[in-house]
């Protein structure tokens, strides 16, 4: 009979249960190589989560250059101007360090260099601002206006080019995220089929395997269900024979998943937004220290605590009922904007994002600071609110004047004066409708659109529209061909103007020298179709509802933008739409587009 205490674990293997130890072998062999896959898919995802970090912080830095630069343009202090420089400067090391990260990605390094230059003609008209205000003490507000239009274009392109940039990292990171979980899947299936033949050994072998034998196969067994449990394992087993490399090798695996656990939490750790948990009656269970910088409350000082002790008094309803719905609705993901005040005892604007899960019985939330955001949005009304105050009071009455001096108010003016007049005029006109399309884009996102119905003949309103844009058509040798047809709607007859002169002066700037753009109104039932045709370059193919969307223009041919501020389009949607009516394109037979919207008769 075998002495098997004087064979080495392989020998016994061989001898005893070759074919079982084979297939173990193979387990780990593939386990190692799943494992080995994880473990890189693991490192991209966390290069991918640097590069997207990195970008995200860029927009925060690129935001509080602009940010800086409009609190010295209104207060002129030297110190503003001063962290303005230091800002910039810190931007522009931001793009170096960013480029570092992409250098083994030519693609998205080739996208940087593409975003960097929008920044850069960004940061150099800010520069230029920044500049003229400090030599001449002020700026005029068309200048400043000017500055702004142009500081809004490469802004849009940079932050166009940058979320392409951060989409593509998203994308990819998502994508190795899948092939780690899959990975991890693997990993535990192979770690089950291994644990499920050490058991099967151990079992059929208890007879001739040696006690010293049968209890270290028991130890890789429990060390392997201690690993599927994220349970220490035991003391690593002595010796050179097979058994003993098993366990080493749980071990370093068991080590290395320890150390991606470590990193998940210092990303956690080092989150700008504040990470916590609820417990079912609002108690914090868990807080990020995120929490001591954004709010002043250390993790010890929260856990435990109400949220209703940190929430400002009129947020606690939305809040509450937040918690309550998403508790009802599990897996929902919902977001509620609440004041936080901090132990300094300021108050901080906070979006929360907020999820409950059944299985762990808690909420799981994240606070994104957004008192940055709604600063923005303070500032951007100030600047409406100043643009209707120091522009459009003056162009109005400038308009008036000029309609007097070309009515002969104030005496004969030769012929090359009035041409002259009605062209300062058509100017003007373009102007006021700029100011207006900006009032009103606001107006819209406040839901504050005004409207007053009545009844109105359509061919009045067809009249004034052509009227106003009929000198902007001889300036661009654009004739006008109107069908105009008897019909009545209940509407707002000034809106319904902006809608027909908005999507007038669109055919005529898309039309060509000598090119005709038609008006015709066809009746349909209970509703009138209303069509703009030009025959221009057309829209092309994707573009069609894109072009309503806030700020979106259609390129024309050569890939070139016409100048404009893609807001008209967007509020003759919504003036159409608050009228009971839709608004499409469509492509003109032989070449341009067809605007057109419908909306209902009287008594329709």
């Amino acid at each position: 009979m075998l002495n098997f205490s004087h064979l080495r674990l392989s020998q016994q293997g061989l001898i005893l249960v070759g074919v079982p130890i084979g297939l173990m072998l193979a387990v780990l062999v593939s386990l190692f190589v799943v494992f080995t896959q994880v473990e890189t898919q693991a490192i991209k995802s966390e290069h991918s989560k640097k590069i997207i970090a990195r970008a995200n912080s860029l927009v925060h830095e690129y935001q509080g250059v602009a940010n800086l630069l409009m609190m010295y343009k209104y207060t002129k202090v030297e110190k503003v101007r001063q962290r303005f420089d230091e800002k910039l400067t810190k931007t522009e090391q931001s793009f170096v360090e960013l480029q570092e990260l992409l250098k083994s990605d030519p693609k998205q390094l080739q996208l940087l260099e593409e975003l960097k230059g929008s920044a850069e003609k960004g940061m150099t008209i800010m520069r230029q601002f920044a500049g003229r205000i400090k030599e001449d003490g002020d700026v005029h507000a068309i200048e400043a206006t000017v500055t702004y239009q142009r500081l809004m274009a490469a802004g849009s392109s940079f932050s166009e080019k940058l979320e392409e940039l951060v989409s593509n990292e998203v994308k990819r990171n998502e994508l190795t995220l899948a092939e780690e979980e899959r990975g991890r899947l693997m990993m535990k299936i192979f770690i089950i089929t291994g644990a499920g033949l050490a058991i099967a050994v151990g079992t059929g072998l208890t007879l001739l395997f040696t006690r010293n034998t049968t209890s270290r196969l028991g130890m890789v067994v429990e060390n392997t269900v201690r690993m599927s449990k994220k349970e220490p394992l035991k003391p690593t087993l002595k010796g050179e024979d097979e058994i003993a490399t098993l366990d080493r090798f749980f071990h370093k695996m068991a080590d290395e998943v320890a150390e991606a656990t470590r990193k998940e939490k210092l990303i956690l750790d080092y989150a700008v937004d504040v990470i916590c948990s609820l417990d079912p009656r609002g108690t914090f269970a868990a807080v990020n220290p995120a929490a001591q910088q954004a709010w002043g409350y250390a993790e010890n000082q929260l856990i435990g605590k109400s949220y209703t002790d940190i929430i400002s008094s009129e947020s606690i309803q939305d809040f509450r009922e937040t918690l309550e719905r998403i508790k009802s609705e599990s897996g929902t993901l919902a977001d509620v904007e609440t004041r936080v005040i901090t132990t300094s005892g300021e108050r901080v604007d906070v979006q929360w994002s907020l999820r409950w899960s059944d299985t762990e019985n808690l909420y799981f939330c994240v606070a994104h600071d957004v008192s940055d955001r709604k600063r923005v949005e303070q500032l951007k009304q100030d600047f409406v609110a100043m643009i209707s105050h120091e522009l459009r009071t003056p162009l109005t009455a400038m308009q008036a004047l000029l309609s007097l001096l070309a009515g002969g108010s104030y005496g004969d003016i030769n012929e090359s004066g009035v041409k002259r007049i009605k062209g300062a005029k058509t100017g003007v006109t373009r102007l006021i409708m700029l100011i207006n399309d900006l009032l009103d884009m606001e107006k819209m996102e406040a839901g504050k659109l005004s409207m007053t119905y009545k009844d109105v003949e359509l061919a009045e309103v067809v009249e004034r529209s052509v009227d106003t844009i009929e000198g902007f058509a001889e300036e661009h040798e654009v004739k006008l061909k109107v069908s105009n047809k008897a019909v009545t709607v209940l509407g707002d007859s000034d809106r319904l103007i902006q809608v027909f002169v908005n999507l007038l002066s669109n055919a005529v700037k898309y039309s060509e020298e000598d090119g005709t753009v038609e008006l015709n109104i066809e009746l349909d039932g209970d509703e009138c179709e209303v069509q703009i045709v030009d025959h221009g370059d057309g829209i092309p193919q994707g573009f069609e509802e894109k072009i309503f969307e806030r700020y979106e223009q259609a390129p024309s041919t050569g890939g070139k933008r016409r100048k404009g501020t893609g807001l008209g389009l967007p509020i003759c949607k919504a003036i159409v739409e608050q009228h009971g009516g839709t608004i499409g394109v469509r492509e003109t037979p032989g070449g341009g587009s067809t605007f057109w919207f419908r909306i209902p008769k009287v008594g329709a």
